[in-house]
C-alpha cells in the first residue's frame, strides 16, 4: 500500500490523528503523524522564535530520517500550507498531497488572511500584540459529544502567531503533484469554501466529507477510507513501502559486510 504523513493543523498535535492512523494501518499503509516544533508532546519548545519554515523543516527532517519516497501529504488547516510547502521543496519524495479543510497556498499569502477566523478555527478574543494565539473553544467544532469535546479540550493549545502570520514563501511547484482537496460539511465556512473552490480550479479532485470539522477525530473510519480511495486514485498504493523494504535490504546487505 501507501505510506502517508499525516500533519495536524493549529493548535493540535500528532495526537490528533491516533485513531485515524491507526484505521489506516488497519488498511495496509504505513502511517506517519509527526508533531509539529512548540506543539503537543513537543509544546516543552514552544517559543517566540518558531516560524512557518520550522515547520516546514519538521517533516522535511522526518522524509530525510525515516528514508520516505513516494508519500502521500495529508495536510489539515494550517497543516495543509506545511504540506504545500514541503511538496514544493521535496517534489521527488512526494508522490500526492490531500488537504483537509486547507489552504491552497499561493507565494506571499498568510494563512490567517486566506483561511480567516472562521476557516483556521482561531478565537476572536486574543490580543494581537501577543506571541500566541489561543485555541477556539471546542463549541467551535461542533463537536456533539460532550465526552470527547472535553477530551479536545484539555489538548488545544496556544499556537504561535508568527506562523500564522507569516507570508507564504514557496511557489506552485506542489501543483504538478496529484492533488486531492477534501471539504468537510456540517459548519458553514464562507473562507474554506473558496479554498475548495480555487482548489478544484487548479485541477484537483474535490471531495465532500459530511462529517464536520475534525473527521479524525469525530469519524476517523470513513476519514481512513476516504483517504485510501485517495491514494487508489492517485496510483500510489503499493509503491511506497515496497520501496522503503528494498532500501532497508541494501542497508541490511551493507551492514552484514
Amino acid at each position: 500500500m501507501a505510506t502517508l504523513v499525516l500533519i495536524h493543523g493549529a493548535f493540535t498535535g500528532g495526537w490528533i490523528w491516533g485513531r485515524t492512523a491507526r484505521a489506516l494501518s488497519k488498511l495496509g499503509h504505513e502511517v506517519y503523524r509527526p508533531t509539529l516544533t512548540g506543539c503537543g508532546e513537543r509544546s516543552h519548545l514552544l517559543r517566540p522564535d518558531i516560524v512557518l519554515t520550522m515547520h516546514v523543516e519538521d517533516v522535511a527532517q522526518l522524509l530525510f530520517h525515516e528514508d520516505l519516497d513516494r508519500v502521500v501529504l495529508v495536510g489539515h488547516g494550517y497543516g495543509a500550507m506545511i504540506a504545500s510547502a514541503v511538496a514544493h521543496r521535496h517534489s521527488g519524495k512526494v508522490g500526492g498531497v490531500v488537504r483537509l479543510d486547507g489552504v491552497v497556498p499561493e507565494r506571499g499569502a498568510v494563512y490567517m488572511n486566506v483561511a480567516g477566523r472562521t476557516g483556521g478555527r482561531v478565537s476572536s478574543g486574543y490580543d494581537d500584540s501577543d506571541w500566541l494565539v489561543p485555541p477556539p473553544p471546542t463549541e467551535n467544532f461542533g463537536i456533539e459529544c460532550r465526552e470527547l469535546a472535553r477530551w479536545l479540550s484539555v489538548r488545544l493549545q496556544s499556537f504561535p502567531r508568527s506562523c500564522l502570520s507569516a507570508s507564504y514563501p514557496y511557489g506552485p511547484r506542489d501543483r504538478a503533484l496529484p492533488g486531492v482537496y477534501l471539504r468537510t460539511t456540517g459548519l458553514e465556512d464562507p473562507a474554506i469554501e473558496a479554498q475548495a473552490a480555487a482548489a478544484a480550479l487548479s485541477g484537483m479532485k474535490l471531495e465532500e466529507l459530511p462529517t464536520g470539522p475534525l473527521p479524525m477525530l469525530t469519524n476517523p473510519g470513513r476519514l481512513a477510507k476516504t483517504l485510501d480511495a485517495a491514494v487508489q486514485n492517485m496510483s500510489l498504493a503499493a509503491e511506497s513501502p515496497r520501496g522503503r523494504r528494498a532500501s532497508a535490504g541494501v542497508r541490511k546487505h551493507c551492514l552484514k559486510k
